[in-house]
């Protein structure tokens, strides 16, 4: 597994992206069944407005009907959960992804998981680690309860989710790569 490493994709973002996802966050404000209670709103949509970008897919998340509380984009006849992680260091394999218990109604296709690395409240690199088919995701994901604890770095689990390293993760799948 130690080519792995060189499949954590890097992709780029703009500032007219950080923009957008900052109207979008402020327009949201505290959601309910949020695991940080409304305060990763801003990375949740920079994540979907650089993977949207990035695959060529549209964004949904914010236009109205019910589609929007099932997944955030639509690539050709795929619906895909955007899931993304603030970090303040690059993503190891080692880390995990999360898909939170409130959250396990939502109907994707597929997750893609994103981590963004932040240098106070700026964005400096958003990733994208990997994808997992929804029903592949809950079939091999951990569930951790609230107030679990990781051993590996003592993060205390702020509600129930089901974990997953980043290693477990698929790669992105070529028909959603950019065509060169």
């Amino acid at each position: 597994m130690a080519e792995r490493q060189n499949l954590i994709l890097e992709i780029p973002f703009t500032e007219e992206m950080v923009k957008s996802a900052k109207r979008k966050a402020k327009a949201l404000g505290r959601i309910r069944n949020s695991i940080l209670k409304g305060k990763g709103n801003f990375a949740g949509y920079l994540g979907e407005e650089a993977v949207a970008a990035y695959i060529d897919a549209e964004i949904i998340s914010n236009k109205n009907g019910e589609d929007k509380y099932n997944h955030d984009l639509i690539k050709g006849n795929r619906r895909i959960e955007i899931k993304t992680k603030r970090r303040t260091v690059p993503p190891k394999l080692f880390y995990d992804v999360s898909v939170a218990k409130t959250s396990a109604h939502q109907q994707p296709d597929l997750y893609i998981f994103t981590s963004i690395q932040f240098s106070g409240t700026t964005p400096e690199k958003i990733w994208i680690l990997g994808q997992k088919d929804r029903d592949d995701y809950f079939s091999t994901a951990k569930l951790w309860r609230r107030g679990d604890v990781d051993a590996s770095n003592n993060f205390v689990t702020h509600q129930d989710m089901y974990n997953l390293q980043i290693k477990e993760l698929d790669i992105l799948d070529d028909s959603l790569l950019p065509q060169q």
